[in-house]
């Protein structure tokens, strides 16, 4: 298991991917993906767990949308 900083980034930032889908697949709660999105909230202290599973949605998407 590890968090990648630049994964939560593409995925919040670049992906285009709404809100809504991120915290249901995710798995992360809609107020910490909107915090994270807002900047109100640091990825850099967000909780290990969080970031792992931002960091997983964030390398299956890329894969999905490669695949396309």
């Amino acid at each position: 298991m590890y968090a990648d900083k630049n994964e939560i980034e593409w995925l919040l930032f670049e992906s285009g991917i709404s809100v809504k889908d991120i915290y249901t697949e995710s798995g992360v709660a809609r107020t910490t993906v909107i915090d994270l999105i807002n900047k109100t909230s640091s990825i850099d202290k967000m909780r290990f767990d969080n970031a792992i599973k931002l960091t997983k949605m964030a390398i299956i998407r890329k894969k999905l949308y490669e695949n396309q």
